[in-house]
Parts: structure tokens; C-alpha cells; sequence
């Protein structure tokens, strides 16, 4: 009798326990870093919990925004060694960097082998070129005229793309990167914020924390589980990027990273061709071989480089690429082709086209 009763006891206790901590979905948004509006929501027991989570989200996303920042150094009060506007000034000289910066330096290194070439930050002087037309608001989605165009291929003529752009190395637990050639600007951008936000995805991983979405931009989405369907799967539809404001398809996915690379934000034209910021290292030029490819797998990091490599190669390397990687990477692919007919390389993923 009395054991009955003690069960009696652990139960409604639980059952009290349970009801008291009810889950709730909280959410908050950064507009500071990596140039681009961060929404995250967590479902977790309570709003100290949330807040929490929330600063150390946002510290997550202050240092990579910090270190891999191209447009201005460092403040005195950072914590920081260095970041790459500073270190992309000093050529062939051996620079102290934060373990950080190293690590996502060495992975860039690592993805630029895994993609042969076709992923390459040291490239960040030939993006300058295009982008100061294609961002300029007398081109942006117009035409740029041909001398202007023939005076970016003779700007461009004088750039390299070079076999060793940087060595890192490290001496007494320090870490130091060396730029080799004068031709090298490292640029990030294709990386740092797919990179922050698998830390940030693996964080709320090893809290426990089941349901979530991370929104870091347009491009770049990570999820978990979702609280409020049944099926606890998020809707994701992707933006046709020949008719504005309409959409091409829907991906119902959980626990699962999203990029997304395309040519229909930022870009100007010639020739009837969509010129844009995602630049080929093999040509020098924008690819123009597709208007999105959308990326799925289990890295952010990794799918935010690897859609840009993807967005670059032609059809048959495209198809080499998939074919070779695609079970070891997990790696499902959603395509827009350049004729407007869809390329799906799925795995698991449900798409409906529309």
C-alpha cells in the first residue's frame, strides 16, 4: 500500500513538475553582423532560458562578423588580434590571428580542395570589380553600357588568380597566416555566415533544444524541429528569381541546413545576361549558367561555399561534382536553370514544384 502510494507521488509530482515548465517559443533578431537581419526562435521553459540563449547566439555571431569583417579594422576594445580588413594590407608577412579566424581560414582552404578550385576566397579583388558596378544604382538591375563593361575585362586582365594565396601555420599554440601575393584579397563572404551559423546550430544541439529556426539573411537557413504541425516539418518556399515576388516551389524539411545562391538580388545586365557578385575563380566572370541553386544538407558552413562553387560550374561538372559527393556530403540540391526549367538532386527531401 504504501509503495502504491509513494508512485502515487512521483507521478503527480511529475506531472506538476511538467506543467510548470511549459515549453514556450521565444524570439529575437540581430541587424549587426555579417551584413544581414539574423531572426532566430527557440522553443524552450522559460525566458531567462531564452535570454540566455540569446546572448550567446549573439556572441556567436559578433566574433565571425568581428574577425572576418573586409570593410574596416578592428576597434581597439574588440578582444580581437585582427580581422581580415587589416590582415588583406600586409602581404608576405606572417600575421598573428585569432584560433578562430585560423579554423574558418583552414576550412576555406579545405573546401577550395573539396571543390577543385571552383571555391576560392582569395578572389575578394575581382568581386570588388564587379560589385562596384553591379552595386552601382545607375546599373543595379539595368544595363551597363558597353564601354563600362570592356573597362571591368580590362581590369580584371590585370588580376591573377593564384595557385597559393595564403599559408597558415602555427608556432607555440599561436596561429599566423601569411597573404603570399599582392593579387590575394581574402574575402569570407561566401562562408563566414553559413560557418557562425552551424556554430549557433550545434549550440542549441547540445542544449537539447528541439525546435528552432535560424534565419541568417535570405539565403541561409537552418532548422530544427517545428513546434506548432504535426508533422513538426517546416515549409520552406523558394523565390522564383525571374518573376518577382512569386515563388517556383515549396521543400518540407527538419533538422536540416538551407543556402541558397542566385543571381536575382544584386546584379545589372549586358547583352540580354544577368552580371552579379558570384564570381567564377575559373573565368573571372559571373556564371551564367543557372539563376539559383539551392543547397540542402547537414553544415551550413559547408552548403554556403558549396552553393557558390555549384553556382559557378558548368552543367557536366555540376552533374561530376553531384554524382561523386552527394551521398558522402548528404548533399541535396534544388536548381533553377538559366531556360527556367528546374534540376531537383534529392535525397529524402519532399519538393513540390509549382
Amino acid at each position: 500500500m504504501k509503495k502504491g502510494f509513494l508512485i502515487l507521488v512521483i507521478c503527480l509530482s511529475a506531472w506538476m513538475l511538467s506543467s510548470c515548465s511549459k515549453i514556450e517559443t521565444y524570439s529575437f533578431s540581430f541587424y549587426e553582423y555579417m551584413d544581414t537581419f539574423i531572426s532566430i526562435s527557440v522553443s524552450t521553459d522559460s525566458q531567462e532560458k531564452a535570454d540566455e540563449i540569446k546572448e550567446d547566439i549573439k556572441e556567436i555571431y559578433r566574433t565571425y562578423h568581428e574577425i572576418t569583417n573586409n570593410y574596416v579594422p578592428l576597434t581597439h576594445d574588440s578582444g580581437f588580434i585582427t580581422n581580415l580588413y587589416s590582415l588583406n594590407q600586409m602581404i608576405n608577412q606572417d600575421i598573428e590571428i585569432d584560433e578562430e579566424l585560423y579554423d574558418i581560414l583552414n576550412e576555406a582552404k579545405r573546401l577550395n580542395e573539396l571543390t577543385e578550385g571552383y571555391f576560392d576566397v582569395s578572389i575578394g579583388k575581382m568581386v570588388d570589380t564587379w560589385k562596384e558596378v553591379i552595386l552601382d544604382e545607375a546599373y543595379l538591375h539595368s544595363d551597363i553600357p558597353q564601354e563600362v563593361y570592356e573597362g571591368i575585362i580590362s581590369d580584371l586582365e590585370d588580376i591573377d588568380v593564384i595557385d597559393e594565396p595564403f599559408t597558415l601555420s602555427t608556432v607555440d599554440n599561436k596561429f599566423y597566416i601569411r597573404i603570399n601575393h599582392e593579387d590575394v584579397k581574402i574575402d569570407l563572404g561566401a562562408l563566414s555566415k553559413g560557418y557562425a551559423t552551424q556554430i549557433v546550430y550545434d549550440y542549441l544541439i547540445e542544449l537539447g533544444i528541439e525546435y528552432f529556426s535560424i534565419t541568417a539573411g535570405s539565403s541561409s537557413i537552418s532548422v530544427g524541429k517545428k513546434i506548432d504541425r504535426d508533422s513538426e516539418m517546416f515549409h520552406i518556399s523558394l523565390a522564383n528569381p525571374v518573376e518577382t515576388s512569386t515563388t517556383y516551389g515549396m521543400m518540407y524539411v527538419q533538422n536540416k541546413a538551407i543556402n541558397t545562391s542566385g543571381n536575382f538580388e544584386q546584379y545589372a545586365v549586358y547583352q540580354g545576361l544577368r552580371y552579379h557578385h558570384v564570381i567564377s575563380p575559373k573565368t573571372k566572370m559571373p556564371a551564367q549558367y543557372y539563376h539559383t541553386v539551392t543547397v540542402l544538407g547537414n553544415d551550413a558552413g559547408v552548403l554556403d561555399a558549396l552553393s557558390t562553387a555549384l553556382f559557378s560550374m558548368p552543367d557536366d561538372i555540376f552533374e561530376s561534382f553531384i554524382n561523386e559527393h552527394q551521398n558522402e556530403l548528404g548533399l541535396e540540391v534544388i536548381r533553377f536553370n538559366y531556360d527556367e526549367t528546374i534540376s531537383t538532386y534529392l535525397i529524402d527531401t519532399v519538393f513540390e514544384e509549382y
